[in-house]
């Protein structure tokens, strides 16, 4: 493409000023286009900016989503240091006394001293199994036994040429990965392979079976020198040392004797893991209690991201009196709009299953008239929770109530929709058969006694127990996703991918600006070649002009001569 270069032209007329002005006038349409193009972009980080908004509200409505939120215990130990406990929600509070007597202890052997981890101590195969080993009582009589432990698997090692060495036998048991571990201690007096159960309690006691490759599989030479039977004799197939014993955890629960294999107990009190860290000097003493604290901090966290959500959308949305400039730039958009409604809509929703405390005023959250922002009456709340638990989780988490004392609310899926759902039996569970029905007019699932929503349904996932022995219709069942449910299941239609509104909006406009970009480019690549059209045109023009001039500068010369003549 030709230079452009500005010019004045030979006849004086401005050429550059004048193109100047038609290229002004020219790209006209590149600014309405750019204009077009910001405003669009505005809306579009407005939207991003109620997008984020809505998923960090979502974020707050989790720690209120489903009923075992409200069931968090504290479990506290007036001895902290030799017994940690937790409860999972399901223990029942009260007062525990607990007294550990003894730790679960995993048993070690080891070998005599041998000079080098180099040393060949001889092949053939090991045969490590477990089992009870109880000590001979000579009060009563009683011999010595071992007794195998039928649910542990023995562990075979065949030990040859290439690994028969002391840290080869190591290595070949390691490799078995498996309940047992080998490591090589060096005491002062030589290298000891130790051979550890994994596994603590009285259960896994070893019994170590050698087939020795030189005949004598007890007599403690060759590979013999790991046999190691809890009933033999020193020397004659106990060759090994026991350095630690295997033992169960001794316990006391309210003067209960316990004995266990491990030192984490999940099953002496339902819903309560304890781990013992040590001996206790005097009874423990274990509380557990509803964490109604961090409930309150749950419900405090949903106030504040809903306010923090409320603030952004009043801002995207604000309509500033007498100055377009400093309007939202959400104001009047329809879908803004309708998040709002819904959200303060949903916010005054009575529960349909609590009792006492159905809505969020009477737990002591307020909306504002002014802005719409809540408030909590955390003392209020405090009082809520310790009256009425249960109400308060239904108001939030799902919950169900059934018309017949017989039936039985179980759970519900995610896809489970708040409503009133008829129950019609066609055929009770027995020790053949599994319940038959409809929920919601639909064939439900039977699985024993309990009766599951069918796909493709309001009720899909919703699971009721079928008790008595009447068929027909059974009442109705009445379910509630709870607040913290519908209010994100709400956020899901908005945030969803490719259908949900926001989504929509959003693709729509990043359409608008590609379509108006593409525009803008096409129309600016043509803007050289017009700006040199008019440049050639007016050079033209100029040429004329100037010749113009030289013809009428001629002509007056002449006509002055023939008037001096």
């Amino acid at each position: 493409m030709a230079t452009i270069t500005p010019t004045t032209g030979a006849s004086g007329l401005a050429i550059d000023s004048i193109v100047t002005g038609l290229m002004t006038i020219e790209k006209q349409p590149l600014t309405q286009l750019q204009t077009q193009i910001s405003s669009y972009n505005t809306k579009l980080s407005a939207y991003g900016t109620l997008k984020s908004g809505l998923s960090t509200f979502q974020a707050a409505l989790d720690k209120l989503s489903t009923a075992a939120k409200f069931t968090t215990q504290t479990a506290t130990l007036s001895d902290g240091s030799s017994i940690v406990a937790t409860a999972d929600g399901t223990a029942t509070s009260g007062s525990y006394n607990i007294s550990v007597n003894q730790l679960a202890a995993s048993q070690k052997l080891a070998t005599a001293a041998f000079a080098n981890t180099s040393d060949i101590i001889g092949t053939g195969t090991l045969k490590i199994s477990f089992g009870t080993y109880n000590a001979a009582d000579t009060t009563n009589g009683t011999a010595a036994s071992f007794t195998s432990n039928l649910d542990k698997q023995a562990i075979t090692i065949t030990i040859d040429s290439s690994n028969n060495t002391l840290s080869g036998i190591r290595d070949a048991i390691n490799a078995q990965n498996a309940s047992v571990s080998a490591s090589i201690v060096n005491d002062g007096s030589g290298n000891r392979l130790v051979i550890t159960s994994k596994e603590t309690g009285e259960v896994n006691s070893m019994k170590i079976d050698v087939t020795d490759a030189d005949g004598n599989s007890t007599d403690g030479t060759g590979l013999s020198a790991l046999a190691y039977d809890p009933l033999a004799t020193a020397g004659s197939g106990k060759n090994m040392t026991q350095l630690v014993a295997a033992q169960n955890a001794l316990l006391t629960v309210d003067g209960l004797a316990v004995s266990k294999s491990s030192n984490t107990l999940s099953d002496v009190i339902q819903g309560v893991t304890l781990n013992l860290k040590s001996v206790t000097s005097t009874n423990a003493t274990l509380e557990v209690a509803t964490d109604t604290s961090a409930i309150q901090d749950s419900v405090q966290s949903f106030v504040d991201a809903y306010n923090k959500l409320n603030s952004t959308l009043n801002d995207l949305t604000k309509f500033v009196e007498g100055g377009s400039s400093s309007n939202g730039p959400l104001l009047g958009d329809s879908t803004a709009r309708d998040i709002m409604v819904k959200l303060k809509g949903m916010l005054a929703k009575t529960s349909p299953t609590a009792t006492t405390f159905r809505t969020l005023a009477d737990i002591g959250i307020k909306s504002s008239y002014v802005d719409g922002s809540l408030s909590l009456d955390s003392d209020k709340l405090a009082k809520a929770l310790s009256t009425n638990l249960s109400d308060v989780a239904k108001l939030f988490a799902p919950s169900a109530t059934t018309s017949d004392p017989q039936v039985t609310y179980m759970g519900s899926s995610s896809k489970t929709l708040s409503g009133t759902y008829a129950i019609n039996v066609s055929q009770l569970a027995d020790g053949t058969q599994s319940v038959a029905g409809t929920i919601n007019g639909v064939a439900a699932i039977g699985s024993g006694a309990n009766l599951t929503g069918g796909v493709d349904n309001a009720a899909q996932g919703l699971k009721i127990m079928i008790n008595g022995s009447a068929t027909g219709s059974r009442g109705t069942v009445t379910f509630s996703q709870g607040l913290a449910g519908e209010l994100s299941s709400m956020i899901d239609s908005w945030l969803q991918a490719d259908v949900g509104s926001l989504t929509v909006k959003t693709d729509g406009i990043q359409t608008s600006i590609k379509g108006l970009q593409d525009r803008y480019d096409d129309l600016n690549a043509k803007m050289p070649a017009i700006e040199q059209r008019y440049r050639t045109q007016y050079a033209n023009l100029d040429a004329l002009l100037s010749s113009m001039q030289s013809t009428s500068s001629y002509l007056s010369q002449q006509i002055a001569a023939l008037n001096k003549s």
